[in-house]
């Protein structure tokens, strides 16, 4: 430790001495007057780290599907993220092949590929025969990997070109979260607790504006798994709720799209890839049998919640193929 660390941490256990030390009404000496400053200071700095909880204001949906577009992406879609990397205020589509990944706008009312970027490298040692891919918004980039490829990409925009650096090997699953595919696999760990895929979202709030913290996890049986936490501060999270929901597919997302602090889970069946397919909405803590959202023709391949006109309110996106199609159709949830 250097003198200077060593001097700074004298002087911290002089502070807290201080202001830990109960006042008197006749001292107003300058330890006192001191002691009374960092106090001041102290309940300042806690104030300002703890922000006053903001509750949601509500808005109306209607839960109607509209078809907004399509796009022929090369090769079959096996994610989807959304995220406004180009820092315009509307988030843009990224969507995952085994070769590329392509950046989609959804301004205008219609779907527009804005670029594409292709894996590269190394090839994977031992891939299954079904490709896995995942692709997660974090920290202004678009991480994405497939099974094909050793590394996945993190993908971003240098001025009006889409541009990609190779990813740490494995799959980021959420911020923060990496998992590995079992050898020969197309599940995330081992039998006893394998995953095809899971969504994070940090970024809502209940109804009484406290944030939430969401982990939504598909085990291979069908069934998802969403964990809520509400956070009074950064770093003080405690458990708000466990629920499970039964025939799952591997396209869902977790939103709030009607802002009243009860998220949904937005989500496709567990049907064969291509199959025909319905989409469903569930709110988290509603026992509500609402029927089907929308029955397509082919199947889901993703779903995701995006603010695509960066009103702050988000709309949630599904993207449809059929069997062995390379186009997909999208779906807009108003």
């Amino acid at each position: 430790m250097t003198r200077a660390e060593r001097v700074g941490r004298r002087a911290l256990w002089a502070a807290l001495v201080l202001v830990a030390a109960p006042a008197r009404a006749d001292d107003d000496g300058p330890l006192s007057r001191l002691a009374a400053d960092v106090r001041v200071k102290l309940d300042a700095a806690s104030k300002a780290r703890i922000a006053t909880p903001t509750p949601p204001v509500p808005v109306t949906v209607k839960w109607k599907a509209v078809k907004v577009g399509s796009v022929d992406l090369g090769d079959q879609l096996v994610a989807l993220a959304a995220a406004d990397l180009d820092r315009d205020g509307k988030a843009e589509l990224y969507a995952v092949t085994a070769r590329d990944v392509v950046a989609i706008s959804l301004t205008s009312g219609r779907a527009k590929e804005l670029g594409r970027v292709a894996f590269s490298g190394e090839l994977a040692a031992r891939p299954p025969r079904d490709v896995v891919g995942v692709a997660v918004a974090d920290a202004g980039v678009v991480v994405a990997s497939v099974s094909t490829w050793a590394r996945g990409l993190r993908v971003s925009w240098h001025g009006k070109t889409l541009v990609a650096d190779p990813a740490a090997p494995g799959f980021l699953l959420c911020p923060g979260e990496h998992a590995l595919l079992a050898e020969g696999r197309n599940y995330f760990g081992d039998a006893a607790n394998a995953i095809y895929a899971a969504r994070c979202r940090a970024d809502l709030v209940d109804p009484t504006g406290l944030p939430l913290r969401i982990r939504a996890a598909l085990s291979i049986t069908g069934k998802l798994d969403v964990d809520v936490e509400t956070c009074a501060a950064p770093g003080a999270c405690h458990p708000a709720g466990h629920y499970e929901l039964a025939n799952v597919g591997v396209a869902f997302d977790v939103a709030d799209v009607d802002r009243d602090g009860k998220p949904e889970v937005v989500y496709a069946s567990a049907s064969a890839p291509g199959d025909p397919d319905m989409l469903r909405v569930v709110t988290l803590g509603d026992d509500d049998k609402r029927p089907p959202l929308k029955k397509f023709t082919g199947g889901v391949a993703g779903v995701v919640a995006i603010d695509l006109d960066g009103n702050g309110t988000q709309e949630v996106v599904a993207a449809v193929r059929l069997v062995g199609s390379t186009q997909v159709d999208l779906w807009r949830l108003l």
